[in-house]
């Protein structure tokens, strides 16, 4: 017996009231980013593994664990991407945008990890980000977090936002606290989980995203990275702060917010939702940061000041009421009668004319100058009786009994066909009226 096709585990089918969520949030967005002057861009799914593996790092938990990842028949290692902000610097520097700054983008569509699905994390998941690149001024870091702050407040979801604000300033800065950290994770060695122990040597500040408790007391007296910024990387700070107060926006700093990545520079920053439709440990909502060395890490003839962040769409449809989803108008349905016949089946079914058909496919045709509208087909499961259609009382049942019902139902027969002319009836009231086929619009 053949067995029945399943979907991959952590990839979802989204149908219907699922699928207007998702989108609905993702026009929310659009809409707040075109406002801020950004511009779309779409980007491959599939890109060249080096465009990761350099941006990401080799000893990153996504690139050791959990790309999607194959040699392709011509040899070449290609991965499914798993974040967009490295396929949004390489589409920069492979279309010369280089040479024509600023860029300000953003973007939607899947994205792929291989970890293991949870509530508001799946395999394939959806984001949306944007990205601002040739700005280092950190009046474009206040933007962005605006942006994504109106954004998230735009939605009305559940739960209260929280914003967390942290710099990791300049390169200088890094450095100094990179082998700070060094120093200290050192002494503290042997009670580091074994991932921790490995990143002492290769990326310590790795240490300081780690969801192990051990880790975490560590680190908790841990060096913080106030202690080590240059007066630019405190001036740059500062001013973010400043602006952020100015448009009355709320922050909290973080001193342990973090990332382990030598492009990114400055200012970090993520949302938080305390909401039991998350838990705690999917509370973030979204996620930026300044990554000023991005482009040159991926061969770019120059190191560009680049910032974004992105959000994960799974997440916020989670803390998202059905309430807040616009009821879409349904569209106008067509009937066709079908013929009267003794030789009907059993069932009731029966065929419409064919040239009542094509008559009902005029009529829909015209209403879709100014509305939406579809013919009713017949709904028999079996192939051979493809033009069965329902009883005209049963069709019209069917359709008073959704939410919600159309505002009207237009109906056409033999003698409607014949004189041009199409019946309109009123769902609410039930009055019908005879029009004109040049007049239907005007009735609905």
């Amino acid at each position: 017996m053949q067995q029945t096709p399943r979907a991959v585990r952590g990839m979802v089918d989204r149908i219907g009231p699922a699928s207007r969520k998702h989108q609905h949030i993702i026009d929310k967005a659009r809409k707040v980013a075109e406002a801020f002057g950004f511009e779309p861009i779409q980007t491959p799914i599939l890109e060249y593994s080096s465009v990761f593996e350099r941006t990401l790092g080799k000893d990153s938990d996504v690139v050791g664990k959990e790309l999607y990842k194959f040699l392709d028949s011509s040899e070449q290692w290609m991965t499914m991407r798993p974040e967009a902000t490295a396929s949004v610097a390489r589409a920069l520097i492979t279309n010369n945008l280089e040479q024509n700054l600023p860029q300000k983008l953003y973007y939607s569509g899947p994205m792929f990890r291989h970890e293991r699905p949870q509530k508001g994390r799946l395999r394939q998941f959806e984001q949306f980000g944007v990205e601002a690149v040739g700005i280092g001024h950190p009046a474009i870091d206040v933007e962005c977090i605006q942006m994504g702050w109106q954004f998230l407040n735009s939605l009305n979801t559940t739960g209260e936002l929280q914003l967390q604000l942290n710099t990791l300033g300049d390169s200088k800065s890094r450095l100094e606290y990179r082998a700070a950290l060094q120093d200290y994770f050192g002494k503290h060695r042997n009670y580091l989980s074994e991932d921790s122990q490995r990143r002492l040597d290769t990326n310590p500040l790795r240490i300081m995203d780690s969801k192990i408790k051990a880790d975490i007391d560590i680190s908790q007296q841990a060096p913080t990275y106030a202690e080590f910024l240059s007066p630019e990387s405190h001036r740059h700070f500062d001013f973010v702060r400043r602006g952020l107060e100015a448009l009355n926006i709320p922050f909290t700093l973080n001193s342990r917010l973090v990332r382990g990545l030598d492009y990114y520079q400055h200012t970090v920053w993520e949302v938080a939702c305390a909401s039991d439709c998350l838990g705690r440990s999917q509370a973030t909502v979204l996620a930026g940061g300044r990554y000023d060395g991005l482009t040159s890490a991926l061969g770019g003839i120059r190191s560009l000041p680049g910032i974004g962040w992105a959000t994960g769409i799974e997440r916020l449809a989670l803390l998202l009421n059905d309430s807040e989803i616009p009821l879409r108008q349904p569209p106008i349905p067509v009937l066709a009668v079908p013929e009267r016949r003794d030789d009907c089946s059993s069932n009731g079914l029966r065929e419409v004319r064919d040239d009542v058909y094509i008559y009902a496919l005029q009529v829909a045709a015209q209403i879709r100058k100014h509305h939406s509208a579809y013919v009713i087909h017949g709904s028999s499961a079996s192939s051979d009786k493809p033009r069965a259609h329902q009883p005209l009382s049963k069709q019209m049942a069917n359709i008073l009994s959704k939410d919600p019902t159309p505002s009207h139902m237009v109906i056409v027969g033999c003698t409607e066909m014949e004189s041009r002319q199409a019946i309109v009836r009123d769902t609410a009231t039930r009055k019908q009226t005879a029009v004109d086929f040049d007049s239907i619009v005007n009735h609905i």
